[in-house]
């Protein structure tokens, strides 16, 4: 080999080693960034018989494991969407330790009428009563707003999710244009391919994608159902967030879809963050809020359908009702129906019994109950009946006998709501009625006779009277039918099982949840760390890459040296 070719070969390679020595370093700057791959030189010889090369700088890289994190990641962010969410309504459904959960409560609530049946109508009882009532309203009201809360939230997450997913496909639509151009011209496209990467990343946390990549070098990509998200350009996400919702708004309907290219896509987004957000929406919360509408709806039902056939005792002056009426509204009643006005000691001053069937409308039934002495009804400006003893030192109480009025077959006071324990439709809105708040001892404990002719002067009421303490006691253990909800099927139990299952079912729900977000992360973790360990920096191996490259360039530089020494002496050997 002539001093020439070695001089070149010399050189060249000065000139590789010095190009590993500059990567080696890029590597070692680049360590703390997780996008990062490590980057190699590839040399190819120009000829030959010298070794001049040109230099290519690769990254390290692995399509499968690449696929396999994003799956995962499609995976961990969908439960830990809905796992976070359900962390909140935990925390809003209480404890059976501190006995503030739905099911306690209900206890509590039954533990305080069976005090009313052992003590009769004491102010402290009744109260006890109302107080436990309000309890337990109040903390599925409570739950019923979280729940909402939580919906409205995760409509929310989904548009600055979706945001996010638009800036993704932006951005990877930008870098396959520059990753094209630059590879045609030869230039180095690896760290815009770090870049894209993580882009896809971010859209597999997102949303859940396929993609592949064609032959110069651009990525496509697509969403779980197919459709095209990045083409030859980004193709955007749109969707309107509802930041307050009810529990009577619902997908599809009154929510807006999540739109792509003209097409609702909603219903194909299973993974990734949007997806543990819509399955929260519009499914595992509308369940939760299903099985506590059927429980309050209960409550409310049993509980007030007791409370109407008593009377409190002293019966109070007024009665008014909590349904809306009109005069002109039909009853469609039948059996008898029996009103007394009583004194503070019960004893009756005035009475009669109506026969329902010749009252066919609201405004007859009202017209026939002024006929009685000592009874005032009226329909009020917002629609209620209203009832009073025409001496305020006088109370009004009533009894059903063979009771049926309107399509459900309820008594007259339950079909007024003369005498509600709760008021509200569902969950939503389930309260102690105003008048218990006002006056608790205005709640029923005692009944009036329905079995005998009831006459002036006869004992009607008396402070020891348990019945309706005792019926509301036996009624929230009784079976009851309850349709399906939310998960639940068809059942006949009681107020009380229902409550307990409705209790266990959540919190099982919000630990199976947990569970699910642990096992996805730790398989994301998992497969992120194996394609870190073979793609990013390890500066330990490139610090001793670098001292090999120092060392070859050291030799390198004493045989140039040794060929300059050569050539001085052959040409003062020449001279």
């Amino acid at each position: 080999m002539s001093l020439s070719s070695i001089l070149t070969t010399t050189a060249a390679g000065l000139a590789n080693t010095d190009y590993q020595i500059a990567l080696a370093n890029a590597n070692v700057a680049n360590a703390s960034d997780t996008s990062y791959s490590r980057k190699t030189a590839d040399f190819g010889a120009i000829t030959s018989t010298v070794s001049l090369s040109t230099a290519a700088t690769t990254r390290v890289a692995d399509d499968y494991l690449t696929l396999a994190t994003a799956t995962a990641a499609s995976s961990a962010g969908r439960d830990a969407a809905i796992s976070s969410a359900l962390q909140s309504y935990d925390a809003q459904l209480g404890t059976v330790a501190t006995g503030d959960d739905v099911s306690s409560l209900l206890t509590a609530f039954q533990t305080a009428v069976t005090g009313l049946a052992s003590t009769g109508a004491t102010s402290a009882a009744q109260a006890g009563v109302v107080s436990a009532a309000g309890q337990l309203a109040t903390a599925i009201r409570g739950l019923s707003g979280t729940i909402q809360t939580l919906r409205g939230q995760a409509s929310t997450d989904i548009a600055s999710t979706v945001a996010t997913v638009n800036t993704a496909a932006d951005t990877i639509a930008s870098l396959n244009d520059q990753i094209v151009s630059t590879g045609a011209s030869g230039g180095d496209v690896t760290n815009l391919e770090d870049q894209r990467d993580a882009a896809l990343q971010t859209l597999s946390g997102a949303l859940g994608i396929s993609y592949y990549t064609t032959p110069d070098n651009r990525v496509q990509v697509y969403t779980a159902g197919g459709a095209a998200l990045v083409g030859d350009q980004a193709n955007h996400l749109s969707y309107t967030a509802s930041s307050t919702l009810s529990a009577g708004v619902t997908y599809p309907g009154q929510i807006s879809g999540i739109m792509l290219g003209g097409q609702d896509i909603t219903s194909s987004i299973t993974t990734g963050t949007i997806g543990g957000l819509i399955t929260l929406r519009d499914t595992t919360l509308v369940g939760e809020q299903a099985k506590l509408d059927q429980l309050a709806t209960t409550l409310i039902a049993t509980t007030n359908a007791v409370s109407n056939a008593g009377s409190a005792y002293p019966a109070p002056a007024t009665l008014t009702g909590s349904v809306t009426v009109t005069a002109a509204d039909s009853l469609g009643a039948s059996g008898t129906l029996r009103v007394a006005v009583t004194t503070a000691s019960g004893t009756v001053a005035a009475t009669q019994d109506f026969n329902r069937a010749a009252y066919p409308t609201v405004g007859s039934l009202v017209t026939a109950l002024n006929g009685l002495g000592g009874v005032s009804a009226s329909i009020s400006p917002s629609g209620k009946l209203v009832l009073a003893a025409t001496d305020p030192t006088q109370g009004v109480a009533l009894a059903d006998i063979g009771a049926s009025v309107g399509p459900a077959g309820v008594g007259v006071s339950a079909y007024f709501g003369l005498n509600d324990v709760f008021s509200g439709q569902n969950a939503t809105d389930i309260a102690v009625s105003a008048g218990l708040q006002a006056n608790p001892a205005s709640l029923p404990t005692a009944a009036l006779p329905s079995t005998a002719t009831l006459s002036v002067g006869a004992v009607a009421l008396t402070s020891g009277d348990s019945a309706v303490a005792d019926r509301l006691n036996a009624a929230i253990s009784a079976a009851t039918t309850f349709p399906t909800a939310g998960g639940f099927p068809a059942q006949s139990t009681s107020l009380q099982s229902y409550a307990s299952s409705f209790v266990s079912s959540a919190a099982g729900l919000v630990s199976g949840a947990s569970a699910a977000a642990d096992q996805s992360q730790a398989t994301f973790t998992a497969a992120q760390s194996r394609l870190d360990n073979l793609t990013n920096v390890n500066t330990d191996e490139e610090l001793a890459l670098l001292t090999t490259y120092e060392q070859q360039y050291q030799a390198n530089a004493q045989m140039v040296s040794m060929v300059r020494t050569m050539f001085t002496a052959l040409m003062t050997m020449m001279a």
